[in-house]
């Protein structure tokens, strides 16, 4: 209970303003691609998801919310950018 009790009080109560792993400095600094897959649940709130696409400097990001209206589901499946073309999941 003890290493629960820490675990929870780093990830939701030390920082419970952004990402659990990183600092904002590091998102503006990170030369990564990275994807961010908004949602808006309290474990994942939207105004972070959306911080952190615009603090990332090569930040794609996924339409929100993705399941409605039925016509934004294209859009939400639509080819990955991080994927080139004609490459395979290996899994065929």
């Amino acid at each position: 209970m003890e290493t629960v009790d820490k675990f929870l009080t780093k990830m939701y109560r030390t920082n419970p303003d952004f990402v659990f792993t990183v600092t904002r400095d590091f998102v503006r600094n990170c030369q990564t691609p990275v994807l961010i897959l908004p949602d808006d649940i309290p474990a994942h709130p939207y105004a972070v998801a959306m911080e952190a696409a615009m603090l990332a400097p090569k930040a794609e990001v996924s339409m929100f919310p993705w399941k409605e209206p039925k016509e934004r589901i294209p859009l939400a499946v639509a080819p990955d950018p991080f994927v080139p073309a004609g490459a395979s999941a290996g899994i065929d």
